[in-house]
């Protein structure tokens, strides 16, 4: 509804990356809702799914987002490494009957690290003075809080699953987290698009040319 409301340029590849991705969220609820009331097994196999199709999300997102071709090249060597250590994960150690705790564990801290380096990346310019008004600023600031936050509770869940504490506090703290997401997700729809930093680049030196001038003259 926000990308809709606020966003003229809806064939932006960023926007639509994350605008499909909160789609496919949407699916994958109430689809796991629906095999949960059923108790039904192949749940295990939609999370892990769902793993593998959330982590692709982001790294398209990112790897459009990223000018230079070497990163590019390593981002797509890195969701490739991950496709198949996922796979390997389900068949070989999961085996289809465990949540997938370590596939998640490993899929937040890529996610995590590539969010610092954007972050740090952009921190660089020193003209890019308008960095938190951007879509993809709070596009990768959103990743960056929900895998914080919710690192500790996938890892831990196959392990402690059977625990009703646990189920209890794994609720609330995901439930929230998601709601935080979501929120961060509207506001980032309504930011700009393209950051104007090369604008701003320009602008500076012909400031610097016309007080050096002045001060010549």
């Amino acid at each position: 509804m926000f990308c809709f409301l606020f966003k003229k340029n809806r064939m932006n590849k960023p926007l639509r990356v994350i605008l499909f991705y909160v789609l496919y969220c949407i699916l994958n609820e109430g689809t796991s809702v629906y095999l949960q009331s059923i108790h039904s097994p192949y749940v295990i196999l939609l999370f892990t799914f769902f793993t593998v199709i959330e982590y692709s999300f982001f790294c398209y997102f990112i790897y459009l987002i990223f000018p230079k071709k070497s990163i590019k090249r390593l981002i797509l060597f890195i969701w490739f490494g991950f496709l198949l250590f996922a796979i390997i994960d389900y068949v070989f150690f999961s085996k289809g009957q465990e949540f997938d705790s370590f596939a998640i564990g490993i899929e937040s801290i890529i996610i995590l690290l590539l969010c610092i380096y954007y972050l740090l990346a952009q921190l660089k310019n020193s003209y890019n003075l308008l960095l938190y008004s951007s879509f993809n600023f709070w596009v990768v600031i959103t990743f960056l809080i929900y895998f914080s936050g919710t690192f500790f509770l996938y890892i831990m869940a196959e392990s402690m699953r059977e625990s009703v504490a646990f189920q209890k506090q794994y609720f609330i703290i995901n439930i929230s987290f998601n709601i935080l997401k979501n929120l961060l997700l509207c506001v980032a729809m309504t930011m700009k698009l393209n950051h104007t930093s090369n604008q701003e680049k320009s602008v500076i030196p012909e400031l610097d040319d016309d007080l050096y001038i002045h001060e010549q003259n």
